[in-house]
């Protein structure tokens, strides 16, 4: 909220009153909803995976063959993300650091748009059949998954939410996705298209 409040608006945050849909909190920036599922872990922790909502990740209906899924009205999912929080003790202070993934996100990784290991390679699609397979249950997403941000404010754009960092990474990612799955038209060479979402990634990561 602090992070919205530099970009000049109040972001607002709801709550659900039942824990039954698999996020935590709905964040709206009066353009974008973002259903949220919250998870935490101490700074050198064993934790390497968590259990998210498949619905929470899959795509909305109107997006669902543009991210290469099945189009099944009961399929659809509520295109949410995952914010991985990670607390790190100091001597008289705490570090925050803050990891995100999304769908966008995982496509980006699917696609190579972001250099990972190859046994993350492997993990990331056993995830992508995963989450096209079946929209009911729950899904282990891995800690490569996520991406670690610079800073919250860093985080609300990566999320495609309003920030002070502008960035058009999100509208990036859904033309080359309806490229490579749904076969769109892209507005520029693949190969421009990509070094574009390559560079806008990088600007908001570490």
């Amino acid at each position: 909220m602090v992070a919205a409040a530099a970009r000049n608006y109040d972001l607002l945050v709801y709550t659900p009153t039942v824990d039954s849909d698999g996020f935590d909190l709905i964040l709206d920036d009066r353009d974008k909803f973002l259903p949220l599922q919250l998870k935490s872990v101490i700074s050198g922790g064993k934790a390497a995976q968590w259990a998210i909502h498949r619905k929470l990740l899959r795509p909305e209906i109107h997006e669902i063959e543009w991210f290469g899924f099945e189009p099944s009205p009961c399929g659809e999912g509520r295109g949410g993300g995952v914010l991985l929080i990670e607390v790190k003790p100091q001597e008289s202070t705490t570090d925050v650091i803050y990891r995100y993934t999304d769908l966008r996100i995982l496509t980006a990784l699917w696609l190579g748009l972001v250099k990972i290991s190859s046994p993350s390679v492997k993990r990331l699609e056993r995830l992508r059949n995963e989450l096209a397979s079946d929209p009911g249950g729950k899904v282990k997403v891995p800690r490569s998954a996520f991406l670690t941000t610079k800073s919250p404010e860093h985080f609300l754009a990566l999320a495609g939410l309003h920030s002070r960092y502008h960035t058009s990474w999100p509208h990036l990612i859904y033309q080359y996705a309806r490229y490579i799955y749904a076969g769109d038209e892209l507005p520029a060479p693949e190969n421009k298209i990509r070094e574009m979402i390559q560079e806008e990634i990088r600007k908001l990561i570490i």
